[in-house]
């Protein structure tokens, strides 16, 4: 059989999946499905993925990028996260603009050809992630990105200040641990449709509605620094 560059691109970002998984750098809420997913489907691979996340980052404006120099990610947890961890981080944050941020999961799939790639955006918009597209066309495969819509943002500190009250920034928490687990659940309800449609398991039931009806209340944790990292 004739290796294709698709099948050689493949093998590149199935062996940098497992060597970054190893060092703990993949979500460990999505890494198992990933592997499995690049393991049974000859016709696909994913690229650069991320299950959601909430994050404290130090800019003045949101529009400005990492690259400019005035983006800076202060810590950024793959979990809900507690008010104490976040006024601990803010008591360090020293001067400047911090804001609060939830980023909805973004998935990205590489389908050999655009037949597959229309597969997993059908599949993407059924579970909720209505601005997903075709992101890339070449040679070398179709790229869909899956992107949620379940993000938050709001600034929390100007000039080094807090601008909001302790009870204030509690509801807040609150908030973005909601917006967060919200993704998580629809991020889980995509993953259900493509094993069952692409990768042959049983249908295990609709996802209980009551995930999305209930409010969720501030997580708590005993140990906090698993799977944290600050740039």
């Amino acid at each position: 059989m004739v290796k294709t560059n698709f099948d050689a691109r493949k093998s590149i970002f199935v062996e940098r999946l497992i060597e970054e998984g190893a060092q703990g750098r993949v979500d460990f809420d999505i890494y198992d499905f990933l592997v499995a997913f690049n393991k049974s489907l000859s016709d696909y691979y994913t690229t650069s993925s991320c299950s959601g996340r909430i994050a404290l980052a130090k800019t003045p404006r949101l529009s400005y990028t990492k690259s400019s120099g005035l983006f800076k990610f202060i810590v950024k947890w793959h979990r809900p996260v507690t008010y104490n961890e976040v006024l601990n981080v803010l008591s360090n944050a020293g001067d400047g603009d911090v804001w609060l941020l939830v980023r909805a999961p973004i998935m990205h799939f590489v389908a050999r050809n655009m037949d597959g790639a229309l597969t997993i955006l059908r599949i993407a918009r059924e579970a909720g992630f209505k601005h997903s597209g075709i992101y890339s066309i070449t040679h070398d495969g179709v790229v869909v990105e899956v992107q949620g819509e379940d993000r938050f943002e709001v600034p929390i500190m100007i000039n080094g200040e807090l601008i909001v009250s302790l009870d204030g920034l509690r509801k807040l928490v609150d908030v973005a641990n909601e917006t967060l687990i919200f993704g998580k659940f629809r991020l889980a309800h995509l993953i259900r449709l493509i094993e069952v449609r692409l990768m042959g398991k049983d249908w295990l039931g609709e996802m209980p509605r009551i995930y999305f009806q209930e409010s969720y209340r501030e997580f708590s944790v005993d140990k906090v620094n698993a799977g944290d990292y600050i740039e």
